[in-house]
């Protein structure tokens, strides 16, 4: 079952790799597209929370545009799906999760190409459930999480000691998950 997550803002989904596989088989690949699209949409919606301007500046439509008829010019949905990894490397990247490998992605598309947005979708999955979930009846996030206590000034700052290093949050454990980033966190 999908569900949506508030990645401060943005709202991708978390989707079943098997259920992508499935519907595009049922609907003899038009689901594949719709889910391009789709995710190509929530990368977008991910770099403009994250202040990521090749990301946020990106086109979906011309995404799904260069595989359904430029697949007749056999070099634009190849580009196109190069320039869609990169994309979710970059957030991965940028939420600290695995990467999608690139060459895997290449290899899968030239051999079984029906599998590449299962493998793509599950990688982004680790990433998605880093982030809450989106409850029933709730509305939709603030694009960034309000401060519940306003920030300090420069005189509080100047004034307040230098933290000791013991002050510092301990480092998780190897086998613990690090916890999502927060928008200030992503490289300008």
């Amino acid at each position: 079952m999908a569900y949506e997550v508030n990645a401060y803002g943005a709202q991708p989904k978390v989707r079943n790799p098997l259920g992508v596989i499935g519907l595009t088989l049922i609907t003899l690949g038009i689901y594949q597209l719709v889910w391009y699209y789709k995710v190509n949409k929530e990368l977008k919606d991910f770099g403009r929370v994250y202040k990521d301007q090749d990301l946020a500046d990106s086109n979906p439509t011309n995404s799904v545009l260069a595989i359904v008829p430029g697949f007749l010019l056999i070099i634009p949905p190849i580009v196109s799906y190069y320039r869609f990894i990169g994309r979710v490397r970059k957030v991965q990247r940028i939420g600290q999760s695995e990467l999608t490998s690139g060459w895997l992605v290449l290899v899968l598309y030239l051999v079984i190409s029906i599998v590449v947005p299962a493998y793509v979708q599950s990688g982004l999955n680790d990433l998605w459930r880093r982030y809450p979930r989106i409850g029933e009846g709730e509305g939709p996030p603030a694009i960034e999480p309000t401060p519940t206590t306003p920030a300090p000034s420069e005189q509080d700052l100047a004034a307040a000691p230098a933290p000791s290093p013991g002050d510092a949050a301990p480092a998780p454990s190897p086998g613990e998950a690090a916890p999502p980033p927060t928008p200030g966190d992503a490289p300008e």
